[in-house]
């Protein structure tokens, strides 16, 4: 899980997704979750992966929020948008705070960037080290390995008068990793730039992030598919 996965993207990832995703939808339904399942009421919550801070946005109007990334651009944008909540620059699969929380997100598949098996089940001791002991901790995966179209060629574009920006990328499975080559064409100040990154992501099924919550600790697994936001790869949610 390295910082420069989004090297390039980090400066364009608002302009692209913020017309793409509802950020305060998505942070509703987690508040939603969050309040019909907890069992006492939740005050502090941490996300990790918490990109730009979108949906720290709408969480802090609700909860004393902490927001966690590897990335550094990201976390700075955050810190501009969130101005009342803490933030910290570490990777999710050994971060130490000394705070605990009522609850962890994990949302937009970030967890898929931990890459291996192991990480994942790192990880999860982490949440649950970090989780009061009545917490709850939620997390969206990434795609299920079985649902890989081999060959499946992704395009997605903005622009306005000064950008173009156009991202196209492909993915290949390799043993028990999932790589995403992302190609980029910038277009701004009359001259035309290329990019490209490799994100590399868990390549795993539902079974065995039940198994990491499981080893990790969590009681309670569930994963929740319905009634949920467009896009949404579903959540896993279990209590301490």
């Amino acid at each position: 899980m390295k910082e420069d996965s989004f090297s390039v993207f980090a400066e364009y990832y608002d302009l692209f997704y913020l017309e793409r995703k509802d950020y305060e939808k998505e942070a509703k339904i987690v508040k939603g979750i969050i309040k019909k399942l907890e069992r006492k009421k939740s005050r502090t919550l941490l996300d990790a992966g918490c990109g730009t801070g979108e949906h720290l946005k709408y969480l802090s109007l609700d909860f004393h929020c902490t927001g966690l990334d590897i990335n550094k651009r990201m976390i700075e944008m955050a810190k501009s948008k969130v101005l009342g909540a803490k933030f910290k620059v570490a990777n999710m699969i050994d971060f130490k705070l000394r705070s605990r929380f009522d609850a962890i997100v994990c949302l937009f598949s970030s967890i898929g960037y931990v890459q291996r098996f192991s990480n994942l089940v790192k990880t999860l001791e982490n949440f649950h080290g970090h989780l009061d002991d009545t917490g709850l901790v939620i997390v969206e995966p990434w795609i299920f390995r079985k649902d890989f179209k081999k060959g499946h060629i992704s395009l997605g574009t903005y622009e306005d008068e000064e950008l173009k920006f156009v991202r196209m990328a492909y993915s290949r499975i390799l043993k028990s990793m999932w790589l995403i080559y992302m190609h980029y064409l910038i277009g701004k100040r009359g001259e035309i730039k290329h990019s490209s990154e490799i994100h590399k992501m868990l390549a795993l099924d539902y079974e065995d992030y039940v198994k990491a919550f499981e080893l990790s600790g969590f009681k309670d697994t569930t994963y929740l598919t319905e009634n949920l936001w467009d896009g949404c790869r579903g959540l896993f949610i279990a209590r301490k």
